[in-house]
């Protein structure tokens, strides 16, 4: 006898998901989850810049109907969204990043695989094998750590890995500080619980972007740069061999007063046009924004807190509501743009708000 299906997650739209998280979690656990660094500038100038785009829309085109479909590192999509990495997925929800996986799998997208996880890399490649293509992993390990997770990723059928670099130290986050208290599962190393305010980074040998192309030149798979905020760092990445460069100020979550991820998108592109793929997340939160950074150039958009607003509203089944929600809000996007494929978005669907 077939076990009966899940109830529907009662939202419809993503604020609904998010009201439900808010009311759902503990203070400290919604203190990591919607605070920024410092006075929290950077975190909402990423909402800010979307609205310093209007979308342009074409009638009577004659463009068939829209496709979301796409590729991240060579990996197809069925549409140009996917979950950026985020650690404390248990803190969320008892689903967990398993469940963020089997989400994104149902709706035929990748959930990057975060270290912080309250399953090993290898549990998770098992048990979602068709969303758990891509682990991300940071430079807060000595040498010997990343090159054993690069191992152990390959060997668990990863395909492709992303390379945390903006954490040399963690931000001061005084939103957390005032809410103290998540503790997070890590289940793919020796000490599995933690407050992620630690600085455990490596000291005795500072990260140059040499030294990371040495750490990543052990695997063959290729690899994206996350945290990547001006040109002459995406050249560097690209330099030091990286297939894509994600644009992420880890969701205003470090470095208070810098800029927001979608005003940098353009002149990351213009840099490294050809020689690379971009990524981009921070702040969004519609279909429609997803349109606007692809226009930007990026080529795939990672959500992170919507996600875990769908996880903590609903499990597994909320993530795969928030994903529906954005799928059909980006294709309802490119129909009335007239753009038929992701390719097709360009900055010719743009223009400048008002002031």
């Amino acid at each position: 006898m077939n076990a009966p299906a899940p109830d529907p997650p009662p939202f419809v739209v993503l604020d609904e998901a998010v009201n439900a998280a808010r009311a759902s979690l503990p203070p400290d656990v919604l203190a990591y989850l919607e605070g920024g660094a410092e006075d929290e500038y950077t975190l909402a100038e990423n909402r800010r810049a979307f609205a310093r785009w209007q979308l342009r829309p074409r009638m009577l085109t004659g463009a068939p109907a829209a496709d979301p479909s796409t590729k991240f590192l060579g990996l197809p999509v069925a549409m140009p969204i996917l979950v950026a990495p985020f650690a404390g997925d248990t803190l969320f929800h008892r689903d967990g990043y398993r469940g963020v996986l089997e989400a994104a799998a149902a709706v035929g997208t990748l959930a990057v695989v975060p270290e912080v996880t309250g399953e090993t890399l290898e549990a998770l490649a098992g048990a979602v094998p068709d969303a758990a293509r891509v682990f991300q992993l940071s430079l807060r390990h000595p040498r010997a750590v990343l090159v054993d997770l690069l191992r152990r990723a390959a060997d668990a059928g990863y395909a492709a890995f992303c390379v945390t670099v903006d954490v040399p130290v963690v931000g001061v986050r005084r939103r957390e500080l005032r809410h103290p208290g998540a503790r997070m599962e890590i289940a793919n190393f020796r000490s599995r619980v933690t407050g992620f305010m630690d600085d455990t980074g490596e000291r005795e040998r500072p990260w140059t972007w040499a030294r990371l192309a040495e750490v990543m030149a052990t695997t063959d798979l290729p690899f994206a740069v996350k945290g990547v905020l001006t040109p002459d760092d995406a050249r560097a990445a690209v330099d030091a061999g990286a297939s894509a460069v994600y644009v992420s100020n880890h969701g205003g979550r470090q470095l208070d007063g810098a800029p927001a991820t979608l005003d940098q998108v353009a002149a990351v592109v213009d840099e490294v046009a050809g020689d690379a793929e971009v990524a981009v997340d921070g702040g969004v939160r519609s279909g429609g924004d997803v349109v606007k950074a692809l226009a930007l150039g990026a080529c795939t958009v990672l959500v992170g807190r919507p996600a875990c607003y769908g996880l903590a509203a609903a499990g597994t089944e909320g993530v795969r509501r928030v994903l529906e929600i954005l799928r059909h809000e980006v294709v309802t996007a490119m129909t009335l743009l007239g753009r038929a494929r992701v390719d097709d978005l360009d900055r010719w669907v743009l223009q400048a708000a008002p002031r």
